[in-house]
């Protein structure tokens, strides 16, 4: 590597409210690495995609990130982001940066037509399932739930940041990976379904929307089998302007013991 485009950076621990399964949230994980990608760049550009991939849980504990800048012209670059723990790397990022556009003309994927925040109830997910969600705000703006008893694995939401203090890709990372498995909606057991590998593309209708801003997120299921699941995902700004588009490849972390699975009554939220 080339010492004059590579940097490191020690970052202070990820608190354990951000927890799902066995580490941080991986949307979380995303923003460190994007952020220090950008810091690395010498022209003003906008991120434009992510590339996640996640080697192991990331813990309570400080972290290192090192960049290298594969590529920097005046109107796009490309970074390469390693993030290690205990001395091992526990994620890897690959980000592309390019010029901000003009607000876009053409969106061929349209927002649902759902009800407003207000008029939606509230998610009600219990911390003892979605630890990290006590930092959004989540109204179901559709009849499918977590393991609602639904067979139509797909949800949509509005989300909204209760402490809307990340840049707005950052928003985005971190809104596109708040829902709970697309896949759940059509499950009835509470089953360790973590992300492999996350992929989020930007689009310019980001550089009008704020961090803070109500956001419609709609999650489903491309396609699952019994040991792995591809999710795609789409991020709306209140008026329809599409922000981001995300895919997600998850791996079932089943229980060694046959029937050890938490059973999860399709009437839980309701009681949340």
């Amino acid at each position: 590597m080339n010492a004059a485009t590579t940097s490191e950076a020690l970052l202070p621990p990820i608190d354990r409210s951000w927890r799902t399964w066995a580490g941080a949230l991986g949307g979380l994980v995303s923003t460190l690495m994007l952020r220090h990608a950008g810091d690395q760049l010498t022209v003003d550009l906008a991120p434009r995609a992510l590339h996640s991939s996640f080697l192991a849980p990331v813990s309570d504990h400080p972290l290192l990130v090192r960049s290298e800048v594969v590529r920097q012209s005046r109107t796009s670059a490309v970074v390469r982001s390693t993030l290690e723990q205990h001395e091992r790397p526990v994620a890897l990022a690959t980000a592309l940066f390019g010029t901000i556009g003009d607000k876009p003309t053409l969106q061929a994927a349209e927002a649902p037509v759902v009800p407003s925040p207000e008029d939606c109830p509230d998610a009600g997910f219990p911390a003892r399932m979605f630890p990290y969600a006590a930092h959004f705000e989540t109204r179901m703006a559709g009849e499918e739930r977590p393991f609602g008893g639904g067979t139509h694995p797909e949800m949509t939401a509005w989300l909204r940041l209760r402490e809307p203090d990340l840049p707005i890709a950052a928003a985005a990372l971190v809104l596109l990976d708040a829902m709970p498995p697309a896949v759940y909606a059509a499950a009835s057991e509470l089953v360790a379904v973590p992300t492999a590998e996350y992929s989020v593309h930007f689009t310019d209708g980001l550089s009008f929307a704020e961090s803070g801003d109500w956001a419609l997120v709609r999650v489903g299921t491309d396609q699952s089998s019994d040991r792995w699941t591809v999710e795609s995902s789409s991020l709306w700004n209140a008026d329809g302007t599409l922000l981001a588009v995300g895919r997600q490849t998850r791996q079932f972390l089943r229980p060694t013991a046959p029937g050890s699975a938490l059973k999860v009554p399709p009437t839980w939220w309701q009681r949340a």
